[in-house]
C-alpha cells in the first residue's frame, strides 16, 4: 500500500510541475499556490519514500 501512495504522489507531482510550467508567468497567484501545493506533495513522497528504506 505504501508502495500505490508513493507512485501516486510521483504521479501528482509530475502533473503539478507540468501544470507549472504551462502558466509560467501569466498567473503568479495561481503559480504560487501550485509550489505549494507541489512542495506538500513532496514532502508526502519523502514520508513514503522513508517507510520503504529500511
Amino acid at each position: 500500500m505504501v508502495r500505490a501512495d508513493l507512485i501516486a504522489e510521483r504521479v501528482a507531482i509530475e502533473s503539478y510541475r507540468q501544470m507549472i510550467q504551462a502558466i509560467g508567468d501569466k498567473d503568479p497567484t495561481t503559480r504560487q499556490m501550485l509550489v505549494e501545493i507541489l512542495a506538500v506533495e513532496e514532502e508526502h513522497a519523502d514520508d513514503m519514500r522513508d517507510f520503504l528504506v529500511p
